[in-house]
């Protein structure tokens, strides 16, 4: 059966009992609700405090609106009613509440769908980043897709290798479109989704030429290509778009590509299972079916499999095989020298880590990047290091007005990111923070008048500034929110300001 049409909706969510925050519009299918989200975690931070970083979902589907709740704290409600666990259809009147503390009107409109953009995504294939494990490549050609344990996708892999199959939860992420643009969302999986080296947390993620997305360990690691065309009508969530393979990527082997035959459903990505534990991974599930380790000793096992090789141990002269032995030792002791070394650099700061000593770590990690820039685990650690270092104090001083200081600790920054270019984004977005929260205090707050051309000229630079580069924004700071969560209130708070920035007049730059 063809599927008809899907009609678009818009969405706006009229406040009841905060009217100064305003309406919230909805013109996405898919609008995520916590008190880390826009525009929620710009609100007072009384009023969300009550709200769960993943506490809700607003999406259209087939034509009709739903919000599912997501397991929150403090609940959901639609018309009084407590929505746990569950999946409620949307009507034109409806009264939303969040957490006690929040309450909508729901007003829905047909809308006509929004000017098509000059190229469209045409696929996302996510290619396997080892050839060896004999992972196939996944294109996607339909939206949006559920990664999940029990999909033919993932599942077909149970037999050969269930112990890393056993790491992908039922639910465990989801891929789907945003404004034309493909995000991934974890979906509170137990053994998570990374981006490189960095978990995702609650937030959604736009995906990038490039980018290595990784699901539930060192398995499932796929390089992420995107291939856009020119746009043209708009496809339904519910198409079936089976390509040809001609279509294929032409690096790609058609024998060795999985093909998505049709998008899923938000409907069953946020539905709960109606199972106790139907979501808990069995992290292990083949483990009676490995062979038994063996026991012995390291030494023992080279001594047993150098005697296998001299023909075994009871054809073996005493005197020649303790000559043997004092070699296979001497080369024993050299082979564990060297695998030491290799790995001393990343050892050294993964325990200047979990000492504590961030700003030893820092310094390191910059001095190891200067000579090898594309260490992974040493960009990774650095980060983290550099992060935890600064940040903090960054931030108090920041909210005590010590602004000195927080240039300095900026160049700081800086300076140890030089050789580290995943840490050089997150730097020059704290120092924006800190630009904006100097420039909002310099003026006498953010809701101040327009004082003259300068102020105007510079106001509208910086909120157009947010408002053309949110996404980028919205990704360094679920970034550096990972390794120090106490950025989220900084981050909130000049969110905030860039809104009232707005007001005053910071949309077109004028008086």
């Amino acid at each position: 059966m063809q599927a008809s049409p899907v009609q678009h909706v818009g969405i706006v969510l009229e406040p009841l009992n905060h009217p100064e925050l305003g309406p919230v519009a909805i013109d996405d299918g898919l609008f995520a609700i916590g008190r880390t989200e826009q525009p929620f975690a710009a609100y007072p931070p009384e009023i969300v405090a009550d709200l769960s970083r993943r506490h809700a979902r607003v999406f259209v589907e087939g034509g009709d609106a739903y919000i599912a709740d997501l397991g929150s704290k403090n609940g959901t409600t639609v018309n009084g009613v407590a929505l746990r666990h569950g999946i409620v259809r949307l009507h034109d009147g409806d009264e939303v509440g969040l957490a006690r503390v929040l309450a909508y009107r729901v007003r829905l409109q047909a809308s006509a769908p929004a000017a098509a953009p000059v190229a469209r995504l045409a696929s996302l294939t996510l290619e396997p980043e080892r050839a060896d494990l004999g992972l196939e490549a996944i294109v996607i050609t339909s939206f949006p897709f559920l990664i999940s344990k029990v999909d033919d996708t993932f599942a077909r892999y149970k037999e050969k290798e269930p112990h890393q199959v056993g790491y992908l939860s039922r639910r465990h992420a989801h891929i789907f479109l945003k404004a034309g643009v493909p995000y991934v969302e974890d979906l509170g999986s137990t053994n998570g989704t990374f981006i490189g080296a960095v978990r995702l947390d609650e937030h959604a993620h736009a995906l990038e030429e490039g980018d290595v997305l990784a699901f539930g360990g060192h398995h499932f690691v796929y390089r992420v290509r995107l291939q856009w065309e020119q746009a043209g009508p708009e496809p339904t969530v519910t198409r079936v778009s089976l390509p040809s393979a001609a279509q294929a990527p032409a690096a790609m082997d058609a024998d060795h590509t999985t093909f998505v035959a049709s998008a899923g459903s938000f409907l069953d990505i946020f539905c709960a299972d109606d199972q106790p534990g139907a979501q808990e991974d069995e992290v292990n599930p083949a483990a009676s079916t490995e062979p038994a380790p063996d026991t012995r000793g390291k030494a023992a096992l080279m001594t047993a499999a150098l005697l296998d090789a001299l023909g075994g141990a009871g054809d073996t002269d005493p005197a020649r095989l303790r000559r043997w032995l004092a070699v296979a030792g001497a080369l024993v002791v050299a082979l564990i020298l060297l695998f030491q070394l290799a790995g001393a650099p990343e050892r050294a700061l993964q325990g200047l880590v979990d000492s504590g000593d961030f700003a030893t770590a820092a310094r390191l990690a910059d001095d190891r990047l200067a000579g090898d820039p594309d260490n992974a685990d040493v960009k990774a650690l650095g980060t983290e290091a550099l992060l935890k270092a600064e940040l903090p104090q960054w931030m108090a001083d920041l909210k005590a007005r010590r602004f000195d200081r927080t240039v300095q600790a900026e160049a700081r920054m800086r300076r140890l990111s030089t050789h580290n270019a995943d840490a050089r984004v997150l730097v020059a977005e704290i120092a924006w923070v800190g630009d904006v929260e100097r420039f909002v205090h310099a003026r006498g707050g953010a809701a101040a008048p327009v004082r003259d051309a300068a102020d105007g000229a510079r106001l509208g630079r910086m909120v157009r500034q947010w408002q053309d580069d949110q996404p980028a924004h919205q990704r360094a700071f679920a970034t550096i929110s990972a390794y120090v969560p106490a950025f989220r209130d900084t981050y909130a708070q000049a969110a905030s300001d860039l809104r009232k920035l707005a007001l005053t007049g910071g949309g077109d730059g004028n008086e």
